[in-house]
Order: structure tokens, then sequence, then C-alpha cells
């Protein structure tokens, strides 16, 4: 967690400097023989680099728009990874390249799904075919009683309730490690699976997504039915089993989507929860590959339109076992649209409860302000796959350990921010809901103190954060 500033003394002064250009607009001066994740960095742009900048992830990518020559070449981690994704000589890991001139780059990756598209985008360059049989969840949602909600409202009432609907929906589905295949009318079709993710792993992100998104839903319908006139309420329906990934359409503008039998009966279960009263449907094949974790109704067996054979369905409304990873993502979802109202508020609440740590922020607070409401952003959206940012994790706690943190001052953090949270929720600030946040902030801060600690410099002990402050 960010307590610190992310400008720290620069032990190479006096060696020439050059210009960075982003195309977003932000320019920033990189020392020489600096990386682009280095300066990104130093100049507090929020820069993915979920594997530590350690060359063993492709998130800090870039493409290098100009000034090519002016960039070291592929070292050889970097050329391993860019041989087997196929890259192109522009497309560089920003922790591998290092500036010695002028250079205009763009930040390819800027959201999660980022990720998902990139990858998808290299569809073909590692093994020749257009098209990859995979083994995936996939998830349809419809929202109920669309149509005839809908047939008197303004239409562009019905956009603004869609796309309210939708951003929701996509950023849950994103946030597990889902890609939103499409959008069909008033429904969605999501698949989680596609990076190589075992199949216990896609199932539980698909459900995740499910029970997230009817929560989401149970919190927006109100508002829709006071200003709109539309309940908001879903059917979503999840199946597992083997699917064709490849570009269909005109050979001008074909699109990256899934086929085959398990997108239909994905379609078809979702069809089928309305007819059964069931918000979640889940098949058999999801079920098998999370054996016990599931809050599961009994198992029904009804005829499928289109579909030869009986299929075992089951209702779902949760898991068995609390989920920190689903709590902490869902009631940040309610935090999210005042984020920096948050991160204003949480600075206050630290400073107010701990002042010595006052000392620690030496510059602008409204830009550290930014940083943290980035960095909690980042975080929260990657517990899902907590493998793959650890190392950036690391890596931000021995930079934090630079500025100074002490591995004591993580509990005084820990209780701000629980602080902060009680306000901005209010009576939704559940005892489950105080003790997930817990959960997962102990697994950041430790893995941000074992970082600090791997950097050789002095940390006051282990983690033992005194979370007492309700």
């Amino acid at each position: 967690m960010t307590v610190a500033d992310e400008t720290g003394t620069n032990p190479q002064v006096g060696r020439a400097t050059h210009r960075v250009t982003y195309s977003h607009g932000t320019t920033i001066e990189a020392i020489d023989g600096q990386t682009l994740l280095d300066a990104s960095i130093q100049n507090r742009i929020p820069h993915h680099h979920q594997c530590g900048g350690q060359a063993r992830c492709t998130t800090c990518r870039v493409l290098i728009l100009d000034g090519l020559s002016h960039v070291s070449p592929r070292t050889p981690l970097e050329q391993s990874v860019a041989s087997a994704r196929g890259w192109d000589d522009f497309t560089r890991l920003a922790c591998q390249t290092r500036v010695y001139g002028e250079v205009i780059a763009r930040r390819l990756l800027q959201s999660p799904q980022d990720v998902i598209l990139l990858d998808l985008d290299e569809l073909g360059t590692r093994s020749g075919a257009e098209e990859e049989e995979l083994e995936v969840a996939v998830l349809f949602c419809d929202i109920r009683n669309f149509t005839s909600q809908t047939e008197k409202s303004l239409p562009y009432d019905v956009v603004y309730f869609l796309n309210s609907h939708f951003a929701t929906a996509a950023e849950i589905i994103m946030n597990n490690n889902g890609f939103v295949d499409k959008y069909i009318g008033d429904g969605l079709l999501a698949v989680f699976g596609i990076r190589g993710e075992p199949p216990a792993t896609a199932c539980r992100n698909a459900v995740r997504s499910a029970v997230g998104m009817q929560d989401a839903a149970r919190r927006l319908s109100p508002i829709f039915e006071r200003d709109l006139d539309i309940a908001l309420r879903l059917g979503i329906g999840v199946h597992f089993g083997q699917v064709i990934l490849g570009r269909i359409g005109h050979p001008g503008r074909r699109q990256i989507t899934v086929v085959g039998n398990t997108v239909n009966l994905a379609s078809r279960i979702e069809r089928m929860t309305k007819r059964v009263g069931a918000p979640i449907l889940l098949s058999d094949s999801v079920v098998a590959h999370l054996p016990g974790a599931l809050r599961l109704g009994p198992a029904i067996k009804p005829k499928l339109n289109g579909v030869s054979e009986a299929t075992s369905l089951h209702a779902c409304d949760g898991f068995n076992c609390t989920d920190p990873v689903l709590i902490v993502q869902s009631s940040f979802h309610q935090v999210a649209p005042r984020l920096m109202a948050f991160g204003e508020r949480f600075y206050t609440v630290l400073f107010e409860e701990n002042p010595e740590l006052r000392g620690l922020f030496k510059n602008d607070l409204a830009v550290q302000q930014r940083m943290l409401v980035s960095m909690l952003n980042s975080l929260v959206k990657g517990l899902n796959r907590l493998t793959e940012i650890e190392g950036g994790v690391r890596a931000l706690g021995r930079r934090h350990c630079r500025y100074g943190v002490r591995s004591d001052h993580y509990g005084k953090v820990a209780n701000a921010l629980l602080l902060t949270l009680a306000e901005f929720l209010g009576d939704d600030f559940t005892p489950e809901i105080r003790a997930s946040w817990i959960a997962i902030f102990g697994t950041i801060s430790e893995l941000m103190v074992d970082g600090a600690e791997t950097n050789m410099l002095p940390v006051a002990g282990r983690l033992s954060p005194d979370l007492t402050t309700s």
C-alpha cells in the first residue's frame, strides 16, 4: 500500500537526460541508460509491471513510435519473449529497454482487459494458425423482461441504462481474467480461460463474475427503477468445454470470437434461468471443477432447446466459504465512483491518526493521492492473478523501503484504510467485508515487506499490524 512519495533521490546526478514522450501527452526526462519502466516510475507515471520488471511478464510492453535507434537492443530475456510471441521490432518490454536519446512511445496496457486483448491480437503469430482449440468457461448474461420493460422508454434512456449495466458487468468480468467476447442486444457473452488457466481457475473466475454481477445488479436496480422505471434483473448461465478461438467475419473486418457447441449450450442454459427461477445456473462441467466449493441447489435435467441430450444444471448462489477476493472487489466497486475523494479522505485519516507519518510525504499530496488511487485500483483488479503481480508488489515494497517506510507503518495504513472504507460504505461495511479487507491487505503487505527485506536495508521486524481499530 502506498504510504510515501513515489520520488526518491537520484543517485546518478550529473548524467545526461533524454526526453521521453508518451502518446497520451505526458513528457518526462529519462537518465541516460535508464530503462523506460524505471523512468516512468521515477516520474510517477502509472506503468504496469506485474513481475516487478524481471522480463517474466509482458505487462510493461510499449510501442516505440519514434526513436527506435535511441534505445538499447533487446536483451536475451526480452528476445526470448519477443520471439515466442511474434513481436515486431517496435514492440518492446519497458523493463529491458534503456534510453539513450529522445523517444516517443505508447504504453500498450492501461487496464486488465488490455492484457487479454493484446494476447488475442497475437493469435496466429506463435502457431502460424489463426484459430486455436481451447477449453474455457463461457458465461452468458441477459436482462430479464428487457423488451417489455423498455417498449415505452425513450431510446436514449435505454442506451444509458444498457451502457451503465454493461460498464459495471464488464469491469467485474475483467477483474476476474475474463474477456467480453460480444454484446448481443441486452445480453453479453464472456469467456474465461483463454490465457491458459487451469479449468478450475477458469470456472472459479466465471462463477465469481456471475455472483459479482448479480450483487451489482441488486445495488443498481433500485436506482434504475427510480430514475428510468426499468428493473435490472439478470439471468446468467455458465458452461465449460471446448471452443474454437479465432478471427471470424469478412476478410477486411474479422473479429476475434469463440464458436462451438460450448457457446451454444451456455446460451441455452442462460435461457433456462427464467423458466426455473434461478438467477445463476451452472452446468455439471463447471460444478465438477469446483467440488465442494459452491452453494448449489439440487441438480435438474431440463430439456434445452436445440440440445439432443438432457443436461444436468445447478442453481448457484455463491461459494460455501468466504471468498475475500470477491468481497473486496465487490465492495471496492461501490467506492470506485468516488475514488479520488476516497484517496483524499484516506490521507486525512492517516495523518489525523498518525501525524508522525506526514514527514514521509515531501511533495505535492494531490499527486500522491492520484498515485494511491491508481495503485489501489490496479491491486484490487489484480487480486485474481496474485501470482502474476507479486513481483510488482515486492518491487513496490523495495521502493517504499527506500522512502523510509518501516514494517510497523503498514498496520497504521491498514487502520486508516479500514476507517475510510467504513465512512464510504456506511451500513454496507459489514464484519465480513472488514475481515476480507484485513486478509487481503495482510497478503499484500507481507509481499511488500518481503520485497523490502530483499533490498538488504534494515526493516523493523516482520509484519504484525494492529488491526483492532474498528
